[in-house]
């Protein structure tokens, strides 16, 4: 099962006050960099879907739109 935003926060706060300790082997800091790194990136998906989410909105008709801002175009071109 995948983690939940917080939770890979929480985990990846820990690996990081360990990895800043320096009382980590060589061997598990290695593990522990990589652990952190995979933390990161599932984060950071997580927070480009919330993102994403956030740019919609709901139109009259019940119809999801990209979010602008006025004078904005939703148009790329």
């Amino acid at each position: 099962m995948e983690k939940n935003f917080e939770d890979s926060l929480n985990e990846l706060e820990k690996i990081i006050k360990e990895l800043e300790n320096g009382d980590v082997a060589l061997d598990d800091a290695i593990k522990k960099y990589t652990t952190a790194m995979n933390l990161v990136k599932n984060c950071n998906e997580k927070l480009q879907d919330a993102t994403d989410k956030v740019n919609k909105i709901l139109t009259e008709n019940n119809e999801l739109q990209d979010f602008t801002l006025e004078g904005e175009s939703n148009e790329t071109e």
